[in-house]
């Protein structure tokens, strides 16, 4: 089974039928059997430059998306997206833009972006059968999720998992004024997506296939005690963290946290070694998310801010958490990665 990187701007989803145990695992031997995961279907692609493997999704992933939605009870069915030539050239340069490491990494292990419409959330990563081999996965984005500024985005996932019942909210900052668009949106979320293939093919922590426990891997031990059922785990700050678990993106109106613990939340927060919000939520997202921040924020030199807001007054700031003493033995890893 896939990780469906709902993770980062999935959707609330509406329950359909489900389907009967007998039906799921044929499905499920259907979808580990698809041409889609296999590196002989993207062989031809493998050594081309980036810009001509971003490909409008083509069948065999349509089908293997639908069929993945299906069994795990999606209503969406994507489709092939309609986008003009400045969103398309978008994305094309939000990947050439990319520091030359990270392209190293593109070049490495990621075979394709494809992109699609009504997905089900805004990107998607596999990984392709035999990985230990090939160390190849894809990333599928959808278009329509993508259409928002980086600024307008980034405080759109920040202030998910609180249902908003009072005049306290988050502000984010990832791109300053000049660079607020859509481009450098696209960007920043590439960036967790390409982390998670790198998270694998460095070892940094399990395949989510197996799985595994995270302190016989390099990144989770920073971190994490357990690995439990799907991505659920504890962490070594769960004791004074106690709203870690309640964290819930994406969920909007429907959160178990509301507008009213944003302060007492990142207050926990602050006193663990997760770069942010979202890092805390599983062991898999920590690395993604660490490995988006750091090359942002310290290849990139660009801002990374979070705001807690009461009205018009800031009552508190938290800015470029990956530089914070709190977080130094994570920007260590990634120092020795991008060294």
């Amino acid at each position: 089974m896939k990780l469906l990187f709902s993770l980062l701007c999935s959707i609330t989803l509406l329950s359909v039928s489900p389907l009967y145990a007998s039906d799921k695992k044929a499905l499920l031997r259907e979808l580990k059997e698809h041409k889609a995961i296999s590196f002989s279907t993207w062989s031809s692609l493998i050594g081309k430059d980036i810009k001509d493997r971003i490909l409008y999704a083509p069948d065999i992933i349509i089908d293997y998306l639908r069929k993945d939605n299906q069994l795990q009870g999606y209503k969406e069915k994507p489709e092939k997206p309609a986008i003009d030539s400045e969103f398309y050239s978008d994305i094309i340069n939000a990947v050439l833009e990319l520091p030359q490491p990270v392209r190293n990494h593109i070049h490495n292990h990621l075979a394709a972006v494809f992109l699609v419409e009504k997905l089900g959330g805004t990107a998607y990563g596999e990984l392709l059968n035999n990985f230990d081999d090939n160390q190849l996965g894809f990333i599928v984005l959808d278009v329509v999720s993508l259409n928002k500024n980086a600024n307008e985005w980034a405080t759109w996932r920040e202030n998910s998992p609180f249902a908003i019942n009072s005049a306290y909210v988050i502000e984010a900052e990832i791109e300053p004024k000049d660079n607020d668009n859509r481009k450098a949106a696209i960007q920043y979320i590439l960036l967790h997506e390409i982390g998670h293939l790198v998270g694998v093919a460095t070892g940094a922590h399990p395949h989510w296939f197996d799985g595994g426990h995270p302190q016989k891997w390099a990144f989770t031990r920073l971190s994490w005690l357990t690995l439990e059922h799907g991505f659920e785990g504890k962490s070594k700050f769960d004791e004074t963290f106690t709203n870690r678990n309640k964290v819930k993106f994406y969920s909007f109106r429907n959160a178990p946290l509301s507008s009213e613990d944003i302060a007492e939340t990142y207050r926990q927060l602050l006193k663990t070694d997760f770069v942010s919000l979202y890092a805390a939520t599983n062991m898999y997202d920590d690395f993604a998310e660490t490995y988006a921040m750091y090359v942002h924020v310290v290849l990139q030199k660009r801002p990374w801010e979070i705001r807690i807001k009461k009205g018009a007054e800031t009552i508190s700031k938290i800015t470029n958490p990956i530089l914070d003493n709190r977080c130094k033995n994570k920007k260590r890893y990634f120092d020795e990665m991008f060294q």
